[in-house]
């Protein structure tokens, strides 16, 4: 067999059963083999653009929990996808890159360029496989450590050798070698009594006159830690919040008061600031979290973390417990039902838990009304409305994010994927995209800026042709919509951050989809049928909204 055939059949038996691609000279033998003998195992889903493909590999795997491969060509075509191959790196998305080399036999080569240094910059864990032999025993750890650790990892063949013959055993598929990767099980640990104490200890010490807050990131969703630390917060009267990234943990508890942050919620970030003892679980409190460092200013703070090195990176800690947030959480709950600690009545009362679930999640500030555009504010709760409950929400980057976070109901953080890990507008859609691919119960729900659609809208094409049928929503200010706000509120010259933006929904019925323009609330109930049910074709709501109504996240600066 060719090497390409090996890589088929060694992808096979780990249950990939999609290969994202452009195909590229020194690759076509890999993927046309895979649409000519396994389409029934593999489909190869042929993006528009080399990044598009990366980023569609990195939604599959974040949707999927399984590994998203990426077949990319050398030189030009490597280099194209380093913005997607940086956002998955950020994320640690279970992405395998497959990448040719210049061949072994050439004297020159006119893609070449520094490759390796390249990848080694972007994606940081990169293999090479320059000898047949080597192919098996390669990708069989590559697998195992993106399955364990994450990834992405670049695996790097020479073209020739791509298409050399290769002398291995039929039967190797039943070895250990091709045998589907093993899931570790989870070990659950907690710090020492003693720091579980001093930890009990920090919270007694603190102000009794305004209620904690328990803080779970995407550690605590992971670990599972949900009961326990609902129960924490039932001993001590906590309100509940998470991070972004791990909204909806809560979403169903009458004391959870929303996701705090650079881009929290009112409620959240009152909550947080006027608090004076954080419980943070499984989060890393970065910048975003504590928006640089204001939320916890003046409050006691006990971090739980499983890497010790993430303990107090970021911010300042009083306690520190290394542990895992599940075990952890447990150990303090059994502390304090040891001391018999019990303050839910303090602060959970029946006042607090009306104002919670009354408030408001956009502030009430007027601006003036731009004919043939809908205030932002009047039309994501329509969206919300009738778009179906069982949905997978995915965001582009920009300044209509914070309405849909704000807007947009999320129940579990399994229901939503934040794309701008690497801070690059552009990755909504093929993010969104790729993880269409691997949907099932879920209708995807892709929410882009108009800048943010531009940069990749020929990936409709490829949404049409492979049946990857989401409901695209573009919130289109005809503007760079942050970039905007920001001039305005330095008082710059804001006409340089408009664009005009052609007929998306022209656009969009030209690829072969459905497209809609909204100006109005009206005009969301009037395709209300189009939203609520699962698209039958991708369909594309051009939403034309005013780009001067403000957010208040652009009401202070937030420097780099």
């Amino acid at each position: 067999m060719h090497v390409h055939d090996a890589i088929i059949q060694f992808l096979d038996a780990q249950g990939v059963d999609t290969v994202f691609t452009l195909m590229a000279e020194d690759i076509m033998g890999l993927t046309s083999t895979i649409q000519a003998a396994w389409a029934d195992d593999i489909e190869v889903v042929e993006a528009r653009h080399e990044q598009a493909a990366v980023a569609m590999a990195d939604g599959y795997a974040r949707a999927s929990g399984q590994v998203g491969v990426a077949a990319i060509g050398r030189g030009p075509a490597i280099a194209q996808t380093g913005t997607a191959i940086g956002t998955a790196r950020e994320k640690g998305s279970k992405v395998l890159l497959v990448v040719p080399e210049t061949p072994l036999s050439a004297t020159e080569d006119v893609k070449a360029f520094q490759q390796q240094t390249y990848l080694e910059t972007m994606v940081g864990d990169v293999e090479q496989v320059r000898d047949a032999e080597r192919l098996v025993p390669v990708f069989t750890d590559v697998f195992r450590r993106l399955h364990h650790d994450g990834g992405p990892i670049a695996v790097q063949v020479p073209w020739d050798v791509i298409d050399a013959e290769l002398d291995v055993d039929d039967d190797w598929r039943d070895t250990a070698l091709g045998a589907p990767m093993a899931t570790p099980t989870r070990t659950r640990c907690a710090p020492p009594a003693a720091d579980i104490e001093a930890a009990v200890d920090a919270y007694l010490d603190s102000d009794a006159t305004v209620p904690p807050v328990v803080l779970a990131g995407e550690g605590a969703v992971e670990a599972d830690a949900r009961d326990e630390l609902v129960g924490i917060a039932e001993r001590t009267g906590a309100l509940l919040a998470t991070t972004l990234q791990a909204q909806g943990y809560f979403a169903d508890h009458p004391f959870n008061v929303g996701f705090a942050g650079t881009f929290g919620t009112t409620l959240a970030n009152e909550s947080v600031g006027q608090s004076e003892f954080v419980l943070a679980v499984g989060c890393s409190l970065n910048d975003h979290t504590t928006d640089e460092g204001r939320l916890l200013d003046g409050a006691t703070v006990v971090h739980v973390d499983a890497d010790p090195a993430s303990i107090g990176r970021h911010s300042a800690v009083d306690v520190g417990l290394a542990g895992d947030a599940k075990g952890t959480a447990a150990a303090l709950l059994a502390e304090l039902d040891r001391r018999e600690v019990d303050f839910a009545e303090s602060f959970w009362t029946a006042n607090r838990e009306r104002r919670i679930a009354d408030a408001s999640p956009f502030d009430q500030r007027e601006f003036p009304a731009v004919s043939g555009r809908v205030d932002p504010r009047d039309v994501v709760p329509k969206f919300d409305e009738y778009l179906p409950d069982d949905r997978l929400l995915v965001t582009d980057g920009g300044h209509f994010i914070n309405w849909v976070l704000d807007g947009m109901t999320i129940t579990h953080p399994d229901d939503y994927i934040w794309t701008i890990d690497f801070g690059a507008v552009g990755m909504g859609l093929p993010i969104g995209l790729g993880a269409t691919r691997t949907l099932t119960d879920r209708t995807p729900v892709i929410v882009c800026g108009d800048g943010g659609f531009m940069m990749t809208l020929q990936e409709l094409n490829t949404a049409v042709r492979h049946d990857l049928n989401a409901v695209i929503i573009v919130m289109n200010d005809d503007a760079l919509g942050s970039e905007y706000q920001q001039l305005a509120a330095r008082g710059g010259h804001t006409d340089a951050a408009l664009i005009e933006t052609p007929d998306i929904a022209a656009v969009a019925e030209g690829f072969g989809a459905t497209g809609h323009t909204v100006r109005s609330p009206d005009d969301v109930d009037d395709i209300a049928g189009n939203l609520s049910a699962p698209p039958d074709c991708p369909v594309v709501v051009d939403c034309k909204v005013n780009p001067d109504v403000k957010h208040r996240f652009y009401d202070s600066f937030h420097e780099p």
